[in-house]
């Protein structure tokens, strides 16, 4: 297992930039660390969420020699769900499905409800514990299994004829089991429903169960506002225990995290990690953490609901990066929306019209009759929307769609937003069914043949749309038509007499998808975990923020320039960051001239590092946001201060 950290040593080379792992052997209590290449860092799943088709949920991760495994339960009723599937990779990116690891009918006892399957190698044999039946009570046969393969794809078959925990203890219900290998060797597992935890320790047969010191067998380690979905992970001599809350077909059902110096608690709750977006989905939960060996990487792989399915069992699969600040506390996990399309597959795109959409050669094709539109199952308002634009035809239309509802009106319509380019230029404008406005046009050159990148940013009313140039929006207008909705891709082919047909190639291109909303987090980029914050009014960079918000911010536009932008407090609306005099504070708006030049920024190119930003003061040219001491300032910078005002934005 990845969390067995001892096991798991790893020789780096440099300079690397793909994940490469070597065969390695098994060895006496978990698998030999596979040997890694140093890997990028990957903010979420960057070619897409979900990462696999079909409903599955409660992924467990283990490491197995050279690939990644995840092990879900397959989502499905009950009565249906008797089979389970696995999924494995050397990338995190390309997964290869393996049916039916483990089949009810190789399990005696069970009978229906296999869920949750928990991985974990030792003595050269592979684990898959599992619960089975749903019991209610204790008259009832079934609870927490442990089946055994000679291979992680398995077949796995029972291995002791029945279940290794068959009854509740200090009222936990035997399900969502997790099994932990500790460093000096000892196996626990962590379980539990019906809000009750329990650890066991697990002999070195792993298919029996030991004792604690005092002679018990089962110990309560129940957390605030457990209900189930135990897992736990080690990172730095520290225990990580992680569990969901509230109901898992309900949009409340969230991760929330303790941690401990030992692996059996006490475990008080620190705070809620992972909960749902109504702009990305719902009902996210039931999770496991993967470290990508020999880094400081990880990775939170859980289930969650797309916006628009209201069938309890259509959970799909997802990965988001984990933060750990200095004290080893974890940021809020925010859930991306990003799509490269290098997995070769479009999984979560819905398609409209006539148009062919296909994922080849690592970007999202169409070929379109007349027109047609791809959509995220995203309901975004305030956002931040950035994709590459490849039109291949001089008579054809391609572009992006935001804040859409009614996708699929009339042969191709939709109502919302698009922005556009052809061989004329580009426009914004508005769509209402099957009718185009146009709002706003610019000239483009190169418009047909080369990819462009193209950038939304939709704040209220205020619409901008930037090409290829990120500092200076090529459109910037106002329109409150539309204020929320679905995001996507669009292509349309100009016909110049009715019956032409369209050409064999595809009509356009679009990779490196990424939507957003509009709030950031903004590190120091000479200062790792050290965020732009507010503290007493004043602006700072600290390492530990509490409360979280206080280094939350809105971009908003900007008051003073329209091409410019204001950053807005998320835990007190209404405060900007602004320059007073070279200091930076936290004040509230005003309406005069003074207040709106000190509260706007230019964002440009990170003068350190051009992929990150800077921000210069809209009333102080020249003057840029930086660090100082600890506190925010509004000053020249010289080459050597160039990194202490340049920033990651989060």
């Amino acid at each position: 297992m990845v969390r067995t950290f001892r096991k798991l040593s790893v020789v780096l080379a440099a300079a690397a930039l793909l994940l490469g792992f070597g065969p390695s052997p098994a060895g006496a209590g978990q698998p030999a660390a596979p040997r890694a290449v140093a890997p990028p860092a990957p903010s979420t799943a960057e070619a897409g969420n979900p990462i696999v088709d079909g409903w599955y949920a409660d992924p467990d991760v283990a490491v197995y020699g050279d690939r990644f495994w995840i092990y879900p339960t397959t989502s499905r009723g009950y009565s249906e769900q008797t089979f389970m599937d696995a999924f494995s990779s050397t990338d995190m990116v390309h997964w290869t499905k393996h049916p039916k690891v483990l089949d009810i009918a190789d399990v005696s006892w069970a009978k229906y409800a296999l869920w949750a399957p928990a991985p974990v190698f030792r003595d050269g044999k592979y684990y898959l514990y599992f619960a089975a039946n749903d019991i209610q009570d204790d008259s009832e046969l079934g609870g927490i299994g442990v089946a055994v393969a000679d291979r992680p794809e398995g077949p796995y078959k029972d291995a002791i004829g029945g279940p290794l925990i068959d009854a509740f203890h200090n009222g936990a219900q035997p399900i969502d089991q997790d099994v932990f290998i500790d460093d000096d060797g000892q196996a626990y597992m962590y379980y539990g429903g019906w809000g009750h935890a329990n650890v066991v320790k697990l002999n070195a047969d792993m298919t029996s169960l030991g004792t604690f010191p005092d002679g018990s067998v089962y110990k309560e380690i129940t957390p605030e506002n457990y209900t189930e979905g135990s897992f736990m992970f080690k990172r730095g001599g520290t225990y990580y225990m992680m569990w969901s809350e509230g109901g898992w077909t309900g949009p409340d059902y969230s991760v929330s995290y303790a941690m401990s110096d030992s692996p059996t608690g006490p475990f008080k709750k620190i705070d809620r990690v992972l909960a749902q977006d109504p702009a990305v989905a719902r009902g996210s939960g039931h999770n496991s953490v993967v470290n990508v060996p020999g880094t400081d990487i990880w990775y939170i792989v859980y289930h969650r609901r797309p916006l628009s399915e209201t069938d309890g069992n259509h959970r799909a699969l997802a990965y988001d990066r984990i933060h750990f600040n200095e004290d080893g506390t974890i940021r809020p996990v925010t859930m991306k929306v990003k799509d490269n399309f290098d997995d070769g597959n479009a999984v979560g795109w819905r398609t409209y019209g006539d148009a062919d959409w296909s994922p080849e050669s690592g970007a999202y094709s169409a070929t379109a009759a007349s027109s047609g539109s791809a959509l995220q199952d995203t309901n975004f308002s305030d956002l931040i929307y950035e994709a590459d634009v490849t039109l291949r035809h001089g008579r054809g239309e391609a572009g992006l769609a935001f804040r859409v509802t009614q996708p699929g009106t009339g042969t191709e319509g939709f109502h919302g937003y698009y922005a556009d380019i052809s061989r004329n230029g580009l426009v914004l404008g508005k769509a209402t069914g099957d009718e185009r406005t146009p709002m706003a046009k610019a000239p483009l050159t190169g418009a047909v043949g080369k990819p462009h990148r193209v950038r939304i940013e939709a704040i209220g009313s205020s619409l901008k749309v930037y090409v290829d140039d990120m500092a200076e929006p090529k459109i910037s207008t106002t329109d409150s038509g539309f204020t929320s909705g679905a995001n996507g891709v669009r292509a349309t082919m100009l016909s110049p007499k009715t019956g032409t047909a369209a050409p064999a190639k595809a009509l356009a291109r679009f990779d490196n998808v990424s939507i957003r909303s509009n709030v950031f987090n903004f590190e120091a980029a000479d200062a790792p975990n050290q965020f732009v914050r507010h503290a007493w009014s004043r602006g700072r960079v600290d390492p530990h923020v509490a409360p979280y918000a206080d280094m939350e911010w809105k971009a908003v536009p900007g008051p003073a320039g329209p091409s410019a932008v204001s950053l807005e407090s998320v835990n007190f609306p209404g405060s900007f960051l602004r320059q007073r005099d070279g200091e930076v504070w936290i004040d509230t708006r005003t309406d005069d001239a003074g207040f709106r030049a000190d509260a706007t920024w230019r964002r440009v190119p990170g003068l350190s590092d051009r992929s990150l930003v800077s921000f210069e003061s809209y009333s102080a040219p020249g003057h840029y946001l930086r660090h100082r001491d600890a506190l925010l300032y509004a000053e020249h910078v010289t080459t050597a201060d160039r990194a202490e005002a340049t920033f990651r934005a989060w």
